[in-house]
């Protein structure tokens, strides 16, 4: 009897790797690069959150503000459509836009594999239209998040009545902050120093009135909720409008 031929199975290629998984790990790598280059500013709102409640008698706005002041400024920072430099965006990957025609990697490569490998190799390096995006919302969910945490703590040791509701109030408005100037830089579509300026004015004043509001009315959960859905609305409108930017050719700077 002839022994069966053992033979090592193929090892799977990066183009039998589906495409929605090439398009998460650019997005994954922008994120982490975000939170790099944001790491200075958690620590100073942690602390804020964490001290604010031991210094001043009634602490929901203070705690407030220090919430929108982190999402406004990661929003401001980080928001709008980019300015590729020679095709690269300054943070995680290539910039987002066209992507390279099918035909192009053909050209390059040495047959039909070659071009497919390259082609998906080129995929994976790309952030696809939104990305950019979608990579800044779930930086500011999870850095809010871990604020409203800290802001938790800072609550509870200070006593204060309804610590967890107080703290989920001020994230989600610290969250609304972020993802609202977020959705009026992507429905811009350019981003400028006069209008970063002119947005940081308009969210300094919504954020003072927020802050008195909150002295005026208790925080209730249908507030959170509702602050929730708002935020999940208009980040759906940024991704969207994130998209459209993505799609169209880089236009230059702004002289402003």
């Amino acid at each position: 009897m002839s022994e069966p031929s053992s033979r090592n199975s193929p090892a799977p290629s990066s183009a039998d790797v589906p495409q929605w998984i090439n398009d998460l790990v650019p997005i994954a790598a922008r994120a982490r690069a975000l939170l790099r280059a944001t790491a200075p500013a958690l620590p100073v709102a942690v602390t804020a959150v964490l001290l604010l409640p031991q210094l001043v008698p009634f602490p929901t706005p203070w705690v407030a503000t220090a919430c929108m002041a982190l999402g406004g400024f990661l929003a401001l920072r980080h928001g709008g459509p980019a300015v590729p430099a020679a095709g690269v965006s300054t943070i995680g990957g290539s910039a987002s836009g066209q992507r390279a025609a099918p035909g192009a990697s053909a050209a390059v490569g040495a047959g039909p594999q070659a071009a497919a490998g390259t082609s998906a190799a080129t995929a994976v390096g790309e952030l696809c239209p939104g990305g950019r995006t979608g990579a800044l919302l779930v930086v500011l969910d999870l850095l809010l998040s871990v604020t409203g945490l800290a802001a938790w703590a800072g609550l509870a040791l200070a006593g204060t009545e309804q610590t967890l509701l107080v703290a989920a109030t001020a994230a989600a408005v610290g969250l609304a902050v972020g993802v609202g100037l977020l959705a009026v830089m992507e429905l811009v579509g350019r981003r400028s120093t006069v209008m970063v300026a002119a947005l940081a004015a308009v969210a300094l004043v919504a954020a003072a009135a927020a802050a008195y509001g909150l002295t005026l009315i208790a925080p209730s959960w249908w507030l959170v909720l509702a602050l929730a859905v708002g935020v999940d609305a208009v980040g759906a409108i940024a991704l969207r409008a994130g998209v459209r930017n993505d799609r169209r050719s880089p236009q230059p700077a702004d002289a402003a």
